[in-house]
């Protein structure tokens, strides 16, 4: 791309970046975590310092995941990585890092469940119902020199194992009204997170799918530091991008995502995720707690696509 505040090529090196003025930082206190969502989905990126620990969650996290280094990793390393993720690289393979990955999000589904509801509930009041998303997504980065040239392995891990380049969740399968929560279960660096583009938030972007077109000015980007078991919160419609790991650290983040309001679809994702209602967990009701995203004109879309799909076989 051309110009100095165009968007990175693929497989460029990431340009230097925005000092962390871009940064909003908080603290949980006595009677909760002070952030409104509001003002995350008006481009604020917020970081929760301690988020996880506020609601008890960090230690069960990282007992899980030393289980799934264990079941994944010979005695030995395992040993060595358990209570230090970072240095998982230097002790499994990239085929045994999927593999822990994997595990550990067959582990963690349903507490993580537990999590977003304990973290939604800790929140200031938000004048809007949240809808919770039942996704979670285990993203574990090791040091890019430490990759093989990935194989079959690595499909599909893109943002997960592997860098992802610059782009918008809804481009995807996710609302416009979608908050992400970043939730980091070792420490992130700069040069091993995600990089943020808050010039280009909610701009008219020109896109191939989920492909960031080029020559569209973007601004400079803002690489986000966080200390394990902070969470950062952004809107999914931020434009970012996972960086390739440049440290000699194993970067560890398991992430979720709430909706503020009726979830919103755009018509033109590729795809479509439900958000339940926290209302309906635990009653008799409960297999109705997507009710409201299939109702939306996203949800109507994707079951015609669903149908057309089952008809043509």
């Amino acid at each position: 791309m051309t110009g100095p505040d165009a968007g990175p090529a693929s497989g460029a090196a990431p340009r230097p970046v925005a000092g962390p003025a871009a940064l909003h930082t908080v603290e949980p206190g006595p009677y909760g975590i002070p952030v409104s969502l509001r003002h995350v989905l008006d481009g604020a990126l917020v970081a929760v310092k301690g988020g996880l620990r506020h609601i008890g969650a960090l230690a069960t996290i990282r007992r899980e995941a030393a289980r799934a280094v264990a079941a994944a990793l010979p005695e030995g390393g395992a040993a060595q990585v358990s209570g230090a993720l970072e240095n998982a690289h230097r002790h499994a393979d990239t085929t045994q890092i999927a593999a822990v990955r994997t595990d550990l999000e067959t582990r963690l589904r349903p507490f993580s469940r537990t999590v977003l509801h304990d973290v939604a509930r800790a929140l200031d009041p938000q004048g809007a119902r949240l809808y919770l998303s039942g996704h979670v997504g285990i993203r574990i980065m090791p040091p890019q020199r430490s990759v093989g040239a990935g194989g079959g392995e690595l499909a599909g891990l893109e943002g997960f194992l592997t860098p992802r380049d610059a782009h918008v969740d809804s481009w995807f399968n996710t609302a416009v009204n979608s908050v992400n929560l970043w939730m980091a279960v070792g420490p992130v660096r700069s040069g091993n997170g995600l990089l943020f583009y808050p010039d280009a938030y909610r701009r008219p972007l020109r896109h191939d799918g989920h492909t960031l077109l080029p020559g569209q000015p973007i601004g400079a980007p803002a690489d986000i530091e966080l200390d394990p078991g902070d969470i950062l919160l952004f809107a999914g419609d931020h434009l970012h991008a996972s960086q390739p790991n440049t440290t000699d650290e194993t970067r560890f983040v398991i992430t979720k995502r709430l909706c503020v309001g009726v979830p919103r679809y755009p018509s033109g994702a590729t795809g479509w995720v439900p958000y339940e209602d926290p209302r309906l967990w635990g009653t008799r009701w409960e297999s109705w707690a997507t009710w409201r995203s299939r109702l939306t004109a996203g949800g109507v879309r994707d079951a015609l696509r669903t149908a057309r799909g089952r008809g043509g076989r």
